[in-house]
């Protein structure tokens, strides 16, 4: 299981490596809309995150969560409610 800090920095270089935007440039308060995911840039992140973390993730989360930081605070608790 991997921390908050360490979800958060895998969710920007996923960004980054989606947007091209430069990690430097991002911040854990960036919301996703901030960082130009759309709809679709949106549902590859989840599908990444999903296999990289082998967790099924609500599409919906990012919605609820729009913020870096809080979308990685969403993804640690199921993890936790996991164990």
């Amino acid at each position: 299981m991997i921390t908050t800090a360490e979800i958060e920095s895998l969710i920007k270089e996923m960004i980054s490596k989606e947007t091209g935007i430069r990690l430097t440039d991002m911040s854990s308060q960036s919301s996703f809309h901030q960082l130009g995911l759309d709809s679709v840039n949106s549902l590859f992140l989840l599908g990444d995150l999903e296999d990289a973390l082998n967790l099924d993730i609500d599409p919906l989360s990012l919605y609820d969560n729009p913020t870096i930081e809080s979308f990685s605070a969403y993804i640690n608790d199921l993890q936790n409610a996991r164990i």
